[in-house]
């Protein structure tokens, strides 16, 4: 597997199978259309985040449930109701500078001539991301800071404006590997942000 890593500012950018830099404009795109789903979602419209969501993920997870996309639709539009109901309140929702980058998505063929073709189709961003939260205890009435740190998986088909995400928090590697199996095997590699949080002091 070949696998080139370019340093950009303080982090580095990988590209999985491929020795093309990562273009700064992709990284940049992708950044922007996170910030900009995340003012939609804290606005409490996820009917955004279904409309964003990377097609053949949303199709999988549809296929999950009994309703299919309809009930895949009315799951999100309740997220706010079961917050209100539970005393949680989104406050922030930042986006942070994309570190990681990897092209996907691998096209096989041949030219007229009959000489192999292989291109890649999609980039694949990993967008670090930070909430917070405030929490209403409902017994006590008492209120606490709450964040979480996570990341957004921005799809970007190449020669097009359009960006799809993927919510990387509650996402397995095997569920990854499953859509872009061309990622690299190297957990350092493929530089996935951290997860985690807790409550702020």
């Amino acid at each position: 597997m070949l696998v080139a890593v370019f340093f950009v500012g303080s982090g580095f950018l990988v590209v999985g199978q491929t020795q093309r830099k990562v273009p700064q404009t992709v990284l940049d795109q992708a950044e922007a259309a996170t910030r900009d789903l995340g003012k939609q979602v804290i606005l409490g419209n996820h009917a955004v985040a279904l409309e964003r969501m990377y097609p053949r993920w949303k199709k999988r997870a549809a296929k999950k449930l009994r309703g299919g996309k309809a009930e895949l639709a009315q799951r999100l539009e309740e997220i706010p109701r079961q917050m209100a109901r539970q005393g949680i309140t989104m406050l922030r929702y930042e986006v942070k500078k994309p570190v990681t980058a990897h092209e996907v998505v691998l096209l096989r063929g041949e030219d007229k001539a009959g000489r192999p073709i292989q291109m890649f189709l999609e980039w694949l961003v990993f967008v670090p991301t930070r909430a917070e939260y405030r929490v209403i205890d409902p017994q006590t009435s008492l209120s606490k800071r709450v964040e979480t740190f996570g990341y957004q998986i921005a799809v970007n088909k190449k020669g097009t404006a359009d960006w799809h995400f993927i919510d990387g928090r509650n996402l397995t590697i095997a569920n990854l590997r499953s859509f872009f199996p061309s990622l690299p095997e190297n957990p350092k590699l493929l530089g996935l942000p951290k997860v985690g949080g807790g409550e702020i002091k």
